[in-house]
């Protein structure tokens, strides 16, 4: 695990490829490139970075990273390049990635997000031959539709971003189905068929054990209960927002995740819209 706890990525080392999942924020890029160059020799292995989804703090750092490392080649879900060719969503990220940026005292052109074109797209079922080990990708919308989890084989480490939910420090998981509650559950069915030792989460810690092997189950009991609350306070309420500032005033804070309350906010927007329109 490289960079914060908070918005961690994983380099997964081997003598024939090295992998890194996920970019961060854009603050991060700096921390990332420091950690890289203790861990590798640039030149000697191919370098690949895959994307698990197409959210600012998953891919902020991305062109920074690029820059620097002349040969690193990008992969992520195939329709990655479409909401980078969105005006909309490039300014999205790119403002989401400046709140980070102001609040660290950031101000360099060079960090800033830029958009991208993916060097592979991907569908799920590619797998990646690491000298050591073997990765395989999987296609899991649900959180969003360019979801990617990562399955490492021999280590049988799955890379999740958060298409199972964040667990938080508290211990409990937090959904996380912004497209679709139903595409999300299906995606949750297939990951529980591997057999997994570890949980690389997209933010927060590895689990581990036993612990990782009913992750999964826990993630999907978890689904179903914020969903029923979900449709629950909609019943009582009949109004989107009502049910997004009555979920964020018992959760946010004692939610524990760290998360920005303009990002939380956005995404619990879409995870009741989802329900409510029964996606």
């Amino acid at each position: 695990m490289i960079g914060n706890i908070a918005i961690p990525i994983y380099l997964i080392t081997g003598s024939r490829l090295c992998i890194l999942i996920d970019a961060g924020m854009t603050i991060m890029g700096p921390v990332y490139i420091n950690k890289i160059q203790s861990c590798l020799e640039y030149g000697t292995v191919p370098l690949y970075l895959l994307l698990t989804h197409s959210h600012y703090d998953h891919l902020g750092s991305i062109s920074y990273l690029k820059k620097r490392i002349p040969q690193l080649k990008v992969g992520g879900h195939h329709t990655v390049d479409n909401v980078l060719r969105s005006s909309r969503a490039v300014e999205l990220i790119t403002s989401l990635n400046r709140d980070g940026e102001k609040m660290m005292g950031i101000n360099d052109p060079e960090i800033t997000f830029k958009p991208f074109s993916l060097d592979m797209p991907l569908k799920g079922g590619e797998t990646y031959d690491t000298g050591e080990d073997v990765l395989e990708a999987i296609y899991t919308p649900g959180h969003t539709k360019d979801s990617m989890c990562y399955y490492l084989r021999n280590a049988k480490i799955m890379f999740t971003g958060e298409a199972a939910g964040v667990k938080t420090p508290t211990g409990d998981i937090l959904p996380e189905f912004l497209t679709s509650y139903k595409s999300y559950f299906s995606s949750l069915e297939k990951l529980k068929q591997y057999p997994i030792d570890y949980i690389a989460v997209g933010h927060g810690y590895v689990v581990e054990g036993e612990d990782a092997r009913q992750y999964i189950s826990n993630s999907m009991h978890a689904t179903h209960a914020f969903v029923e609350r979900i449709r629950n306070y909609y019943k009582e309420s009949g109004n989107i927002d009502d049910v997004v500032t009555r979920i964020k005033n018992e959760d946010y804070v004692q939610s524990g995740t760290g998360q920005p309350e303009r990002a939380y906010t956005i995404n619990l927007q879409a995870k009741v819209r989802a329900v409510v329109e029964d996606k």
